[in-house]
């Protein structure tokens, strides 16, 4: 959501330089030391960033003499990842870095630039046993193992329990059709069911979206390769419409800035979010210990599993092809310690920033945690399905359009055949 603040060539240009600064070997007095630079978005003046560096000093006194990690920072996330696309096409490819994974563009995993780490994690059990199966499947291209999985952060439902008590709710709702019924008793004491959002990418809708979709059609709904003129997005549309009559007025043309303050002040009495909306919810309002996580609703039908989650792409921890044995020796140290079951917990405690590895926290870190992160990691090891949300799959042309469809369907424009059949029609252009 933040603004861009480098563009273009200049942008590529001084990354690379600064990149440059901290890619080669320097001497200490016992012998030479090994610089590996971490490039992502994880900037000191934000709560992860504060956590890597942390996790970063700690590593470098853990090998001193040996390795020296040094994280390079860029705040904004799609100019990011335009620098890093250009750095790879120019063999420039940082020892480590973090990236937005997309199936349906392998140009940098088939560069022939990346680390592949299948040898790496087939030699350690138990390091590859705390991922997801289905990650490392995604990520293993052409016989190589192409990234670590990073993060994939799950959308969960966030409940203002006092809001919903005071319309006699008493329990967040299990089923689609129960959430709807809820909607109208909260709607009467002029609280709306959900936040909800059109502009930009539509984040909180679309998660609403999404769940609803696969509910009724199942995990592969949508997936890659489906047509999105289909019974299940018909459904989703004609509930959507309905949650667009019980939410906030803003909803038609409002960002995320405009969603989760509805939630935050009080104006909705729920909103499926990722983790990152834990530290506002302990700074901003005023009982945080109001607000329940659940797993969203189904439809109760078996025709998909209880506790299945939404979640955003996943993210990768890429690496490139090390000629020096003691370089990627080096990488290698870093990446376990970062992935690592402590270092994974302290990322989620401090930062709300649960990896895509499996995170358990211990007594202490539970008793210090916020009471919804430690859900949040309780249903998401658990999710049966982990389903990326709809509109992360679509082409540019279908996420260009997707907010004035659902701005369309929400006014009784478009009817739900109708937006089924626009929504794959836009998808494919």
């Amino acid at each position: 959501m933040q603004k861009r603040n480098l563009n273009g060539l200049a942008a590529v240009t001084i990354l690379a330089a600064s990149i440059a600064s901290y890619g080669a070997t320097v001497l200490a007095a016992d012998g030479p030391v090994v610089e590996i630079q971490v490039v992502s978005n994880f900037t000191s003046d934000v709560a992860r960033g504060k956590v890597l560096d942390e996790l970063i000093k700690e590593f470098n006194a853990q090998h001193q003499g040996e390795y020296a990690v040094v994280s390079k920072a860029q705040p904004d996330w799609p100019t990011l990842q335009q620098q890093l696309r250009s750095l790879i096409s120019a063999g420039k490819t940082p020892d480590v870095f973090i990236y937005n994974f997309n199936p349906s563009d392998l140009s940098r995993e088939k560069s022939g630039q990346l680390m592949d780490w299948s040898t790496t994690l087939n030699d350690d059990a138990v390091w590859k046993g705390r991922f997801q199966e289905n990650d490392l499947r995604k990520l293993t291209i052409d016989g190589k193992l192409v990234g670590i999985p990073a993060d994939q952060s799950p959308a969960f439902v966030y409940y203002n329990m006092n809001l919903l008590k005071e319309a006699g709710i008493n329990s967040a709702p299990k089923t689609w059709d129960e959430f709807l019924a809820d909607g109208a008793k909260l709607k009467t004491r002029g609280v709306a069911a959900l936040a909800m959002m059109t502009a930009d990418d539509a984040w909180h809708t679309m998660n609403a979206f999404s769940s609803i979709a696969a509910s009724a059609g199942g995990a592969d709904a949508f997936a890659a390769g489906m047509s999105l003129d289909n019974p299940a997005i018909v459904t989703a549309a004609e509930d959507t419409k309905k949650l667009f009559a019980l939410s906030t007025p803003d909803a038609l043309g409002g960002n995320y800035s405009t969603s989760s303050s509805a939630f935050l002040n009080g104006q909705a009495a729920a909103v499926i979010d990722g983790p990152w909306l834990i530290s506002s919810i302990q700074g901003t309002m005023k009982d945080p210990s109001a607000v329940e996580v659940a797993a969203a609703p189904t439809f109760g039908d078996g025709k998909l599993a209880p506790g299945s989650v939404i979640t955003d792409s996943l993210n990768v921890w890429g690496a490139a092809k090390q000629s020096d044995p003691k370089k990627a020796a080096g990488v290698v140290a870093w990446m376990k310690f970062f992935t690592s079951e402590a270092s994974a917990a302290e990322m989620a405690v401090d930062d709300q920033y649960p990896m895509a590895v499996r995170t358990a926290l211990s007594d202490a870190d539970a008793k210090r945690a916020p009471s919804q992160m430690a859900e949040v990691l309780k249903l998401y090891n658990a999710a049966p399905n982990r389903i990326v949300q709809l509109q992360r799959g679509l082409t540019a042309a279908g996420q260009a359009k997707l907010p004035s469809l659902l701005e369309s369907l929400a006014l009784g424009q478009t009817s739900p055949q109708e937006f089924a059949a626009s929504l794959q029609k836009d998808d494919t252009q």
